[in-house]
């Protein structure tokens, strides 16, 4: 049961569900109900009303009038346009922190998250390694110091692991293949070569896109 008194509760919630819809439980079209919610997590309809913005303004839930939510519908265009998106919003990232690291101690978190990543691989645990593969954002952030950047990244982020979650189940090789791009992304960083961030973010970006365009029923 959780305590109905805070926007924490919302939030936590929406994490749960979000969860859920990224993982692949909850499909596309699932019409997510107010009253159902509400009892399953024992809160009032007010804060499932505002988990399911919460989801909204993540790309993971439509609300329509009257005829409420429902687990955004995974389309080639919405896909196509989340990736031409996401892709800019990371290379953007990935030039800013090239451009204002200054020692290498401030790299050294993304080393660490690179072991994580491989122990991951090796356990095959998805989930985990998509949590990793989010966390550059978090470990960047100090270095870029651009909140309108990592206020960008994080809306996305729910909508970009859902796809992540879906290529990486098709094919568990693809976590193994994102953490040499990982490897190659980090010597381009350290070496201050933009023109190479922006060649590996985008060559990665469209082969997981493709994977997820390929593999999309007509409504999923």
């Amino acid at each position: 049961m959780l305590q109905d008194d805070t926007d924490s509760v919302a939030k936590s919630i929406a994490d749960a569900l979000a969860q859920r819809i990224i993982c692949g439980e909850l499909q596309g079209g699932f019409a997510l109900r107010e009253v159902a919610i509400a009892e399953q997590y024992q809160v009032s309809r007010s804060s499932v009303r505002e988990a399911l913005l919460l989801l909204q303004r993540s790309y993971l839930v439509d609300i329509y009038p009257r005829r409420g939510a429902q687990v955004r519908i995974l389309t080639a265009q919405n896909v196509q346009d989340l990736y031409d998106l996401s892709t800019e919003l990371y290379i953007l990232l990935g030039t800013l922190l090239a451009q204002r690291w200054q020692t290498p101690g401030q790299l050294l978190p993304f080393v660490e998250l690179r072991r994580a990543m491989q122990q991951s691989v090796q356990n095959n645990a998805t989930e985990k390694f998509i949590q990793h593969c989010f966390a550059v954002i978090e470990v960047a952030a100090p270095v870029v110091d651009n909140p309108y950047l990592q206020q960008a990244l994080a809306n996305i982020v729910p909508a970009v692991s859902r796809t992540y979650y879906s290529a990486f189940k098709q094919r568990s090789t693809e976590m193994a293949q994102f953490t040499r791009i990982f490897d190659q992304l980090l010597v381009a960083v350290q070496g201050r070569q933009v023109d190479d961030i922006r060649v590996l973010v985008k060559s990665y970006a469209q082969k997981n896109c493709h994977l997820i365009l390929s593999a999309l029923p007509e409504a999923c």
